[in-house]
């Protein structure tokens, strides 16, 4: 009796370890299946993550179980490139490739055929489209990792060209030589140029891979590194004390029977002497300009990075910090004009770029809790400068003459346009588009049927545009 007994629950606990295998095989399917779905889009985030920490207790999972699957399942799970940026890239190096290494190239090499110029333009647009093609074939090019890469080729070619100012390398031709056709054309300012583009594009991509923006983070660190350069090359041409430039040579009444020929000649020897002293002196005084704006440049990179990676931006909400500081240089140009009659053009100049920084601050404030997506971002640009054009509109019909009162229109129009505008706009709580993959506009390549004059359907290539104001 006593071994039948022991029999039974021995059958029993089989029993139960077998339900119990089966049940945690069956969670370890399900668990496995929401794996599968967090993963398709190739990464997960942090959303996503705590709820696969909340599925693991609730299936009464090994958390080290959970993670070895996890980390098993990552290289199984097939996933499409996010290759959604790839377009605007190979756009701009078409033009890069066109306009500086299209004549560059023939430049540096001396040649003297025209032929030479156009091809070469033709050529390497051609080429850099291979190039680029090729290069992004199989990359994730995001909309943020293009963005990074191609601020980092416009910054690049900046950097050079300050670079040829600072060193002199775009002085021009040897003029101590007689013969102008044994002038040796100076060439290495040109290859400065061509070498710094793939050197901010390789800096952009780095710092891409380093740091993992989003596409709005990318935008907005950009923005902030390019208001650094600006503002500082206006507030160095503000108080650096820029030379003046030398009063123009009245032309001479040829016909007056007062009229001098010595004078005028030794007049003309004067403005001349000016003129060469004045290229000297903006010589001296562009080259601190130069240095003043390569240095703002990687400062204004770390000012930028340490003001977006702590926040979640939209490519709208970038799109309204872009706004925020276009409005707020025109709006302080026009408050400067309404209070001040005349005055230092860099100093005006300067005080419009400080109110478009004080106003970027202001828009960043004022979408700290919202979402902008592209469309309402597009609406709110719309809804200003329809304010503003009203405001002026208003005072056009309204038969009104001084300058004064027609700006002060055009801001108050401004003002209530915005404010009208984001009233009627339903934004998203901070966060919610943060992550979401921009396909806002794409480009690919596609192929038309055409029914030729031989009845015959052939195929032409073509490309396939869509654009989503969603």
């Amino acid at each position: 009796m006593k071994a039948i007994l022991s029999s039974l629950l021995l059958f029993v606990f089989f029993i139960g370890l077998t339900a119990q295998e089966t049940d945690s095989l069956k969670n370890q399917s399900l668990y496995r299946q929401a794996w599968d779905t967090a993963m398709i889009d190739g990464k997960i985030t942090d959303e996503e993550r705590a709820l696969m920490n909340i599925l693991v207790e609730s299936l009464v999972l090994a958390v080290d179980s959970s993670q070895v699957w996890e980390t098993q399942w990552n290289y199984k799970i097939p996933r499409s490139l996010d290759q959604s940026g790839r377009w605007p890239l190979v756009m701009q190096n078409i033009a890069i490739g066109a306009g500086l290494y299209g004549w560059g190239i023939p430049y540096v090499l001396h040649a003297d055929d025209d032929r030479w110029y156009v091809g070469g333009v033709m050529v390497s647009a051609g080429g850099a489209f291979y190039l680029t093609y090729k290069y992004t074939r199989e990359m994730d090019v995001s909309h943020a990792r293009t963005q990074m890469m191609r601020y980092g080729e416009l910054l690049g070619l900046r950097v050079g060209q300050g670079i040829n100012s600072i060193l002199k390398l775009d002085s021009g031709l040897d003029e101590s030589q007689e013969d102008e056709e044994d002038r040796d054309p100076e060439t290495l300012w040109v290859w400065t140029l061509m070498a710094s583009v793939p050197a901010g594009h390789y800096a952009g991509e780095y710092l891409f891979e380093k740091v993992d923006p989003t596409n709005g983070q990318a935008w907005v660190w950009s923005l902030w590194t390019g208001i650094s350069g600006m503002t500082a090359r206006q507030l160095y041409s503000a108080i650096g004390g820029r030379p003046d430039e030398p009063d123009e040579l009245m032309e001479p009444d040829w016909d007056s029977p007062s009229f001098d020929m010595n004078q005028y000649e030794l007049d003309l020897q004067m403005f001349e002497e000016e003129m060469e002293r004045h290229d000297e002196e903006m010589e001296k005084w562009e080259k601190p300009l130069a240095i003043v704006e390569l240095v703002a440049y990687p400062v204004g990179a770390v000012i930028g990075h340490s003001l977006v990676k702590n926040k979640q931006y939209s490519f709208g909400d970038a799109m309204m910090l872009m706004q925020g500081w276009s409005f707020g240089y025109m709006n302080t140009m026009m408050l400067q004009s309404i209070f001040f009659e005349d005055g230092d053009p860099d100093m005006f100049v300067l005080m419009s770029s400080l109110g478009a920084i004080g106003s970027t601050f202001a828009y960043d404030r004022w979408i700290k809790n919202d979402d902008f997506s592209f469309g309402q971002a597009t609406l709110m640009f719309l809804g200003s400068t329809s304010g503003t054009a009203f405001g002026f509109g208003t005072g056009i019909l309204l038969d009104v003459r001084d300058r004064e009162s027609l700006l002060t229109l055009a801001l108050a129009g401004y003002g209530a346009g915005t404010y009208l505008t984001r009233q009627i706009l339903d934004v998203k709580a901070d966060g919610s588009l943060t992550h979401e993959t921009s396909n806002r506009i794409s480009l690919t390549p596609t192929a038309l049927p055409v029914l030729g004059s031989d009845q015959r359907v052939t195929l032409i290539p073509g490309l396939n545009l869509r654009v989503s104001f969603k």
